[in-house]
């Protein structure tokens, strides 16, 4: 399967208010706002990330993970009945693309795979000044997912939908695999875990200003900082996570690492930071 970006995310949230706050402090637009939910736009797209009300549950809703065309979309589709799966034919308008499947990894985490997002050619203006985010060829920065069957979630992700392993980390015996599916260092990460949940999601800014100017709001409006400014040794992250209202985790960075497939080589990592990634109080 040729999965080319992750191309959006939908989050289930309790607190909406808090939600919108918390989406201009990070620096992006809120939009189709309707009450009953919002939508984030983040770049030249319609929005990437979809905030969905839920009184049961809070944390990544679905993930859409972006093909070439509609033939790569049937292509995908024949691959997962191939594999024993039954993708569902998903309403594309209202996820604004051209064409939708939908289906379920290994962890339970609804995965949809789509072609063709219609663009409205709305300009991307931040409220609080960000010079951009790094998306394009790239996508929507990353994911990281605690998952309950973590080998079938890893050969779900590397062996059916394509992903290729950039490196691992090793935890307590068990390894964190970090994932890619275009240039972005990685784009998925799968941690062994005892409940399926969402740790974290990332957004890379443009520059260390950014990075910096985002710090200094929440240290001036009080919001909660999971881990302080640090450098990952893989990705080569600049950044800080942020505690969002719904108690994941985004990160915050820049800087992000490219890899080449052509000369990349898969390792090892010996701990999650070069330095700094303090936890905060």
């Amino acid at each position: 399967m040729d999965i080319r970006a992750l191309g959006y995310i939908g989050i289930d949230v309790a607190d909406l208010e808090g939600w919108r706050r918390y989406a201009d402090l990070l620096g992006t637009m809120v939009v189709a706002d309707d009450g009953d939910g919002f939508a984030i736009k983040i770049d030249d797209r319609p929005w990437r990330i979809m905030v969905r009300q839920s009184e049961s549950s809070e944390g990544l809703g679905f993930a859409g993970w972006e093909v070439a065309d509609a033939s790569a979309l049937a292509r995908a589709a024949d691959e997962l009945v191939a594999a024993g799966l039954e993708p569902e034919e998903a309403d594309a308008g209202q996820r604004g693309v051209r064409g939708l499947i939908r289906t379920r990894d290994p962890g339970g985490f609804t995965t949809e795979i789509f072609w063709g997002p219609v663009h409205d050619h709305r300009l991307f203006v931040s409220p609080q000044g960000v010079s951009g985010f790094v998306t394009g060829d790239l996508g929507l920065g990353h994911i990281v997912l605690g998952t309950t069957n973590y080998d079938a979630a890893v050969d779900f992700y590397t062996g059916l939908l394509g992903f290729r392993v950039s490196d691992y980390m090793g935890a307590g015996g068990s390894d964190v695999v970090f994932t890619h599916c275009n240039a972005r260092h990685h784009s998925l990460a799968l941690v062994p875990a005892d409940e399926s949940t969402l740790y974290h999601f990332m957004l890379e800014a443009e520059t260390l200003d950014d990075v910096g100017f985002a710090l200094e709001r929440h240290h001036q409006t009080g919001t909660p900082i999971s881990m302080g400014l640090g450098k990952h040794p893989n990705d080569e992250m600049v950044s800080f996570y942020s505690r969002s209202p719904s108690g994941f985790d985004v990160e915050f960075g820049c800087g992000g690492r490219l890899v080449d497939d052509d000369t990349w080589t898969v390792s090892e990592i010996g701990r999650p930071s070069l330095w700094g990634h303090r936890r905060e109080a």
